[in-house]
Order: structure tokens, then C-alpha cells, then sequence
């Protein structure tokens, strides 16, 4: 899976024209030949000194080296695999990608305008002029490329459906490494009168649980016990527990846990509008699940040979 995008240094490039007539003459250390060696070049001033091009080349290799050779070395075998297989990309599957990245980050700044949300992304993302429009190729090459795969089953769309309008339960969970400490917190649990369970449980979770959930007391609002991301011992206790009361303590893989029930809220029945948009986020949680694949997959087989010092330096150490 490919790792999001790293951090890039920009570098604002003086026009060599710049530097001539009613600028400063260059220092007496600067000379023609070195001017004319393209590692050599001149990229910036800093109060008349020099910064040249093999400066900066090692240091952004080191810094985000690996993941833009990964990026290059991908668009390279995409760009081989869709000639081989004599497939060519559409202004809308591009523009179909560009859309999608925005809607991406649309939860953002829900009322921005797109074509504003759209560069405050490429600059928070470190996506300019050379690496936004590949990033958009790569992904429309590796959409095409994995759509055979990538297309849900009726009983993946069926689920999906339980998932969003089935039955919903309001919980919190309390996940304690070994049983007995689960066990004495259940035993003081007990004696909590009914309107305070919830809050002593918050508070256990906050100073015992070690579930990601600790922070915000344990709280998941809204669980469906349909979801196969949940393990089954926790979709049984739910499902088993009435509003207001604890279940016993059942065993997950990260240790042994309590659920407190607060509220359940029953299955709907949902437009075809609603259930359009719920199959379409499958369809596309599915496409990127198989476009990672496919790209790992691409990447591993790639004989890569790294022959830059600095280059290699972040390609064999970075993981």
C-alpha cells in the first residue's frame, strides 16, 4: 500500500536573465565554468552567496527521495502495463479523478468553493505543477487497470446496505489487557446506580482501557453489529445487552473487554437516493482497496536499481 504523500521542499528558481544588468555582479568565487555545469547551477542567492543545484539535490533526496522514486518508478510500469494492453485514458477519467480527489477533502471546508478547496489541497499536499497532474494519471491509469477486480458483489452491496440502515447501537467499550482487572472493574461497575453507570464507565475507560476509544470515554455512536470489522464476540454482546445495562466480559484479540449498551436505534428504510450513494461508497472503497493492491503488487515485482549516493541512502533505509 502506498504510503500517503511526503512533505516536498519548493524551490523558487531565479531566472538566469535576472541576474544580469541591474543586478548585483556575481561574486568573484562564481565562475562561467561552474555556471555551465548543470550540478553546479545556481538556484538561489542568500544576501550574494550561492546555493547550487548538488546542494540541494542530496538533501531532498534524503528527505522525500523514496516516495518520489516510488512514484516515478509506478507511473513508469503503469504507463508500460496500459500499452501492452492497448488501453488509453479519457479527458473524464481524468476529470473523473480530480473530482473524486476533492470530494476527498470536501468534509474540510464543506462550503468552499471547489476550484479554491482544490488549490488549498495542492498546496497543503505539496502538489505542484509536475507532481498534481502525474498524481491524477497514476490514479486514473491504476482505476482502469483494477476495475476487473474491483466491482462489489450483490451480497457485498446487500451488506453494505445492513451496515448503513440496520439496526444502530450507541456504546461504550472497555478493553482491559488481562481478565481479572476486567473482572474487579465490572464487580465496581455493578454498583454504579443506573443514571451514573455511564459516567463511571467514561471514566474507567479514560484510566484502564486501552482501546483507542479511551480518550473519549469508550464512546462508539454508532455501531452496527453487521460489520465484519467488529469481532464477532463484541457484535454478539451488543446485540445481546439491552439499552442501559453491561454485558459480561468476552474475550476480543487485543485483550478482554465490558460493553455498556446506551441506546438503540432501529433498522430504516432508505430511499433509493440514500441507497444509490451507499453502494456507490462501496464501489469506491473497493476500487481503492484494489488499486493499492495492485500497485504494491506492481511495485514488488520491479527490479529497481538505485546508483545515486543520497537516493539509495533513503531507498534502503526508509521503510
Amino acid at each position: 500500500m502506498l504510503r500517503s504523500q511526503c512533505p516536498i521542499l519548493i524551490v523558487v528558481a531565479l531566472v538566469a536573465s535576472a541576474l544580469v544588468g541591474c543586478a548585483p555582479r556575481p561574486r568573484a568565487d562564481i565562475s562561467v565554468s561552474t555556471q555551465s555545469d548543470p550540478d553546479q547551477q545556481i538556484i538561489a542567492l542568500v544576501n550574494r552567496s550561492p546555493i547550487t543545484r548538488d546542494q540541494l539535490d542530496d538533501d531532498l533526496s534524503e528527505r522525500a527521495g523514496r516516495q518520489a522514486l516510488t512514484d516515478l518508478i509506478l507511473d513508469r510500469l503503469l504507463e508500460t502495463r496500459m500499452h501492452d494492453l492497448d488501453i488509453e485514458l479519457s479527458a473524464d477519467d481524468l476529470a473523473f479523478e480530480e473530482s473524486l480527489f476533492v470530494r476527498t477533502f470536501d468534509a474540510i471546508a464543506p462550503d468552499a468553493p471547489a476550484s479554491l478547496l482544490l488549490g488549498q489541497i495542492k498546496v497543503s499536499q505539496g502538489l505542484g505543477p509536475h507532481r498534481y497532474p502525474r498524481l491524477i494519471r497514476r490514479n486514473a491509469m491504476l482505476r482502469r487497470l483494477a476495475s476487473e477486480d474491483a466491482k462489489p458483489t450483490e451480497p457485498e452491496y446487500q451488506l453494505a446496505e445492513r451496515i448503513a440502515f440496520g439496526q444502530q447501537f450507541q456504546i461504550r467499550l472497555l478493553v482491559c489487557a488481562d481478565r481479572s482487572t476486567a473482572i474487579a472493574i465490572r464487580q465496581d461497575l455493578s454498583a454504579s446506580t443506573p443514571d451514573a453507570l455511564r459516567w463511571t464507565f467514561a471514566e474507567h475507560c479514560a484510566a484502564s482501557s486501552i482501546h483507542p476509544s479511551a480518550p473519549r470515554g469508550g464512546l462508539l455512536p454508532k455501531m452496527s453489529p453487521d460489520d465484519p470489522t467488529y469481532p464477532i464476540t463484541l457484535a454478539d454482546a451488543v446485540r445481546l445487552t439491552e439499552p442501559g445495562q453491561l454485558s459480561p466480559v468476552i474475550s476480543l484479540p487485543e485483550g478482554y473487554a465490558l460493553v455498556l449498551v446506551e441506546s438503540r436505534t432501529p433498522a430504516s428504510t432508505p430511499s433509493d437516493e440514500q441507497t444509490n450513494a451507499v453502494h456507490t461508497q462501496l464501489e469506491l472503497r473497493k476500487a481503492r482497496v484494489e488499486m493499492e493492491r495492485l500497485a504494491h503488487r506492481l511495485l514488488k515485482e520491479a527490479r529497481v536499481v538505485v546508483t545515486d549516493r543520497a537516493l539509495n541512502w533513503t531507498w534502503t533505509n526508509q521503510p
